[in-house]
């Protein structure tokens, strides 16, 4: 765990993990509370590099379950639950502001129990990630103070310098505040290549023991993961990440490395490389040799390394 004094800190807050069971007890959704985290790692790198005192909380890192509500599907009786740390087990007021992520609407209701936990005596609570940005009304009518929606990271000192009485609101860029007041995107998104490598402390506290549902072979565990790629201006309607604004930014062939080799020296044995866009750089003069040359590096390291999007090159 991350960890600084208590006063400015900034609590991260790893959300728990959903589990969607039917009467017989059989799962219908991936247990996936085990994996490298990656968004904490980006985000509190960035933080850390700003000056920020920073703690991460994990709720996926328990064996707690509290049920939350049932839903029928497809004629099958499901209960909700989440699994890992009990949300309430936080003092809301240990951090002077909180920060959660949430990429996936799935988690909606888990998070809106966090969020609501969090704001419950008064710390402001931002939120942030793919759903977020897609609605942040949702967010802000359950108590959040912000919803960020510039997700390059820019919008992160200031917001955050802001928040603590540091910084004039003025300086806001790409966040919604509760009263409605939109702050649009001024500044140049951050560029991948710019993110802060994470601390040991921070890379190992992000280190996970599985991917999806699949057993890891023993020497490949402890897994890490670095984020290469983000970004598309395309507007594919069952995608979540069309409208970030940050056109396509990826790392170098070095830049990669430097990555990976934190994670080595922070004890993973094997890396997930989860970017959808990693392949995109094909398109881009240079893009095939870059590619090469990061397989080139990952083998001079001899680090097992998985590909979810899948890697084919002819």
């Amino acid at each position: 765990m991350t960890n600084s004094s208590q006063n400015s800190t900034i609590g991260l807050v790893e959300l728990p993990q959903l589990k969607l069971s039917d009467t017989e007890g059989n799962d219908y959704y991936s247990l996936r509370k085990h994996e490298p985290i990656i968004s904490k790692q980006v985000l509190i790198s960035h933080l850390q590099a700003g000056g920020f005192q920073t703690k991460f909380i994990n709720l996926r890192d328990g064996d707690y379950t509290e049920n939350y509500g049932r839903k029928i599907w497809r004629g099958i009786e499901l209960t909700k639950n989440y699994n890992g740390v009990r949300i309430e087990s936080i003092d809301p007021e240990s951090c002077e502001v909180w920060c959660i992520t949430v990429n996936f609407t799935l988690y909606r209701e888990i998070a809106i129990m966090l969020l609501k936990h969090l704001a419950s005596k008064g710390k402001p609570v931002v939120v942030g990630g793919s759903d977020a940005f897609a609605d942040p009304q949702v967010y802000l009518r359950e108590g959040a103070a912000v919803v960020v929606v510039d997700k390059s990271g820019a919008a992160n000192w200031p917001l955050f310098n802001y928040l603590l009485g540091k910084g004039p609101k003025e300086a806001l860029t790409g966040v919604v505040l509760a009263d409605g007041t939109q702050y649009p995107k001024h500044k140049t998104p951050f560029h991948p290549q710019e993110w802060p490598l994470p601390s040991l402390e921070l890379a190992k506290d992000c280190l996970g023991t599985q991917y999806w549902m699949d057993p890891f072979p023993e020497e490949f565990i402890p897994i890490g993961t670095v984020f290469t790629d983000i970004g598309c201006d395309r507007k594919c309607d069952f995608c979540q990440t069309p409208t970030y604004g940050t056109g396509y930014l990826r790392m170098t062939p070095k830049r990669v490395m430097e990555w990976l080799d934190v994670l080595i020296e922070a004890g993973a044995k094997s890396s997930v490389l989860p970017s959808d866009q990693f392949l995109g750089r094909m398109i881009f003069p240079g893009g095939r040799e870059e590619v090469l040359e990061i397989m080139k590096g990952i083998r001079e390291r001899d680090l097992p390394i998985l590909w979810p999007s899948g890697l084919e090159l002819r």
